[in-house]
C-alpha cells in the first residue's frame, strides 16, 4: 500500500496558544507553577526585612531553568525524529531557548533584587514570553502528532477505495485483508487520540467514529462478496454502497475530532432521518412553555404543527414496505399516543397550572417522541440491512 504524498494542512495557529489536549496541559503545568511561584516571591507587599539576595527565588530561577533544559532536550527530540513540521520544531525549539536564556538572565537579576519593582517586571514579561514560547513548541509537537493519524487515515482510506474496486472473490479477500491491518493500527491511534482529547465533545466524536467504523466493518466484506457474486442484483449494489458510505463517514469522524474542527459538509445518507432528527429537535427546544404567559391561539398551532412534523417523518418510515408489522403498528400507537398527550398538556397550560401534572405530561411527551424516532430509525436500519448477514471482523 503506497503512501499518499500530498501534505497534509491543519487549520491550527500555534500563535493562538490554544490547548487541546490533556497531555500538553499536564506537560505545561510545573513549569506554569514554578513560574507563578517566582513571581510571586516579593508580591507580598513591603518587608520589614533588610533588602538583599533572595535564597528562595534563586532556588526557584534554578528550576525554571532545568524545566526549560527538559522542554529544549524533548523538543530537539521530536525535532529531529519528525517528519512534519520539522522545520516549524526546529523554529519552535530555539524560540524556547532564546527566551529560556532571557528568563535566566531576569530570574537572576530579579533574585539578587527581589525588592527592585523595575526587574520583577522585567522578569514577568520574560515569563511570559517563555511559557508562550514553550506553549507553541508543546502545540506543534501534538499537532504532528495529528498529522500522522492524518496521514495512517488516508491509508486506510486508499485500502477501503482498493476493496470497492475488487473485481472478483480473491481479489476481494487479498484487498480486505490489507484493509483490515491498516484499520487495526488506526484504530490504536486513534484511540490514544482520543484519550489526549481535552474537549469532551471530541473526545465523545471520536469514540463515536470508532464505533461506527467497528460496526460497518464487520459486514464491508460481507456486503461486498454478495455484490461480486450477483452484481445484477440493485439489493446487493445498494447494501454495499451504503456499508461504504459509512465506512466513509466513520473515517470523517475520526478527521474531525482529530482536528478538533466539526465536519465542513456534513451530508446524512438518509433524509428522512436527518428531517425527523431535525424535527424531534425543534419541537423539544419549543414544548416547555410558561403556562402563566401561554396563548392558546398562539402556541397551539405551533406545537401542532411541529408535532405533525415528527408524526409524518415516522409515518414515511413505518409505511416502508421492508417495515416489520409489529414496528409498524409500535410507531402508530406511539404517535397516537403522544397526540393525546399534547392535547392534554395544551389543557393545562390553558387552565394556567404550573404543578407537577404539566411536568409530567412534559416529560411523557418527549419520551414518547424519541419511542416514535427509535422505532423509525430501527425500520430504516431493517431497509438498509436487508437480507444482508453480519460477521465478525475479520480477515476472510
Amino acid at each position: 500500500m503506497t503512501t499518499a504524498t500530498s501534505p497534509i494542512l491543519l487549520k491550527w495557529d500555534p500563535k493562538s496558544l490554544e490547548i487541546r489536549t490533556l497531555t500538553v496541559e499536564r506537560l505545561l503545568e510545573p513549569l506554569v507553577t514554578q513560574v507563578t511561584t517566582l513571581v510571586n516571591t516579593s508580591n507580598k507587599g513591603p518587608s520589614s526585612k533588610k533588602k538583599g539576595r533572595s535564597k528562595k527565588a534563586h532556588v526557584l530561577a534554578a528550576s525554571v531553568e532545568q524545566a526549560t533544559q527538559n522542554f529544549l532536550e524533548k523538543g530537539e527530540l521530536i525535532a529531529r525524529e519528525s517528519q512534519d513540521l520539522k522545520e516549524e520544531l526546529i523554529t519552535a525549539v530555539e524560540d524556547v531557548r532564546k527566551q529560556g536564556e532571557s528568563m535566566r538572565v531576569a530570574s537572576s537579576e530579579f533574585a539578587d533584587d527581589p525588592c527592585s519593582s523595575v526587574k520583577r517586571g522585567t522578569m514577568v514579561r520574560t515569563a511570559r514570553a517563555l511559557l508562550s514560547a514553550v506553549t507553541r513548541l508543546l502545540i506543534l509537537a501534538d499537532m504532528a502528532d495529528v498529522i500522522r493519524l492524518l496521514a495512517h487515515l488516508k491509508i486506510v482510506e486508499e485500502a477501503l477505495e482498493a476493496v470497492k474496486n475488487a473485481t472478483n472473490e480473491q481479489d476481494l479477500a487479498n484487498r480486505f485483508k490489507e484493509f483490515g491491518k491498516e484499520m487495526v493500527k488506526l484504530n490504536y491511534v486513534a484511540a490514544r487520540r482520543q484519550q489526549e482529547l481535552k474537549d469532551p465533545q471530541c473526545r465523545d466524536e471520536m469514540a463515536a467514529a470508532r464505533g461506527a467504523l467497528k460496526k460497518n466493518a464487520t459486514m464491508l466484506y460481507t456486503a461486498s462478496q454478495a455484490f461480486l457474486r450477483h452484481p445484477d442484483v440493485a439489493a446487493t449494489r445498494a447494501n454495499r454502497d451504503y456499508v461504504f458510505k459509512q465506512v466513509q463517514e466513520a473515517l470523517a469522524g475520526i478527521s474531525s475530532a482529530a482536528r478538533a474542527t466539526s465536519p465542513t459538509d456534513e451530508k446524512h445518507g438518509h433524509a428522512g432521518i436527518g428531517e425527523l432528527a431535525a424535527a424531534l429537535n425543534e419541537f423539544d427546544n419549543k414544548i416547555i412553555l410558561d403556562p402563566l404567559t401561554f396563548s392558546e391561539a398562539r402556541f397551539r398551532p405551533s406545537l401542532e404543527e411541529r408535532l405533525e412534523s415528527i408524526i409524518s417523518g415516522a409515518a414515511l418510515m413505518a409505511d416502508s414496505s421492508c417495515t416489520r408489522d409489529d414496528r409498524r403498528e409500535r410507531i402508530v400507537a406511539e404517535c397516537n399516543a403522544v397526540r393525546q398527550a399534547l392535547q392534554d398538556l395544551l389543557s393545562e397550560y390553558m387552565n394556567n397550572h404550573v404543578g407537577i401534572l404539566a411536568v409530567l405530561l412534559v416529560l411523557n411527551i418527549l419520551e414518547m417522541c424519541i419511542a416514535i424516532a427509535t422505532s423509525a430509525f430501527g425500520c430504516k436500519s431493517e431497509c438498509s440491512y436487508i437480507d444482508m448477514p453480519e460477521v465478525a471482523f475479520q480477515q476472510p
